[in-house]
């Protein structure tokens, strides 16, 4: 998908999976959805729909030696302030690993775009590394925001800044491209498909608190 669309439709698609665990919580789980939450499921098909539609054409997938260099940096800065959010037993140090779990998740997207004309040199290996270390970041930091607060509150950053941060760097350093003319509508069903993500959280957090069923 990051080989052949916008970065910022490729991860809103990835995003709408949310719009699978609300049906998966109301018709399978039995849980019944607040009309918020249907509100939304629309809001996020409606939102790639028109994502869809405006999409232009996918920019450059060559990462320069400051490209590759900002990614460690970004790394390393965000594995040391997720060390310090641990170690912090406040409320605010909960919030704080949501956030930099977001942050963790959105690089990996934007790293696999070293993928997309794969040579065997630096300029594709080393970014090409630090897929899984932002992943596995981010993996780490949700877990722990997920222990130290509630679970909309560490899921709602996650889904909103690895949407926005790939979107804003695809369009920024690679050159992503919107149709002529798509702009407006496009910004539209950006920001509405994003909110919906996030009102959609709530899905997953009711889920996870499901008891499990005792055995007989």
């Amino acid at each position: 998908a990051i080989a052949r669309l916008p970065l910022y439709l490729a991860q809103v698609g990835v995003g709408s999976s949310l719009v699978v665990t609300a049906l998966v919580a109301s018709s399978v789980m039995g849980e019944p959805l607040r009309p918020q939450h249907w509100v939304a499921v629309v809001a996020m098909a409606l939102g790639l729909g028109v994502l869809a539609v405006a999409a232009g054409s996918v920019g450059t997938s060559e990462f320069s030696t400051t490209t590759t260099v900002v990614l460690y940096v970004v790394l390393a800065a965000n594995a040391l302030l997720g060390w310090l959010a641990w170690r912090s037993r406040s409320n605010l140090g909960a919030v704080a690993l949501g956030v930099l779990a977001g942050t963790a998740y959105g690089g990996s997207p934007v790293a696999t775009r070293a993928l997309v004309h794969p040579a065997l040199d630096a300029h594709t290996i080393a970014p090409a590394l630090t897929i899984g270390l932002f992943g596995g970041l981010g993996f780490l930091l949700y877990s722990a925001a997920m222990k130290r607060g509630a679970v909309t509150a560490a899921t709602a950053p996650v889904v909103l800044l690895s949407t926005v941060i790939p979107a804003a760097v695809g369009l920024a350093a690679f050159g992503d491209d919107v149709r002529a003319g798509w702009w407006p509508p496009a910004v539209v069903a950006f920001v509405v498909s994003v909110a919906a993500g996030v009102v959609l959280c709530g899905v997953e957090s009711r889920l996870d608190l499901l008891e499990e069923p005792e055995e007989g």
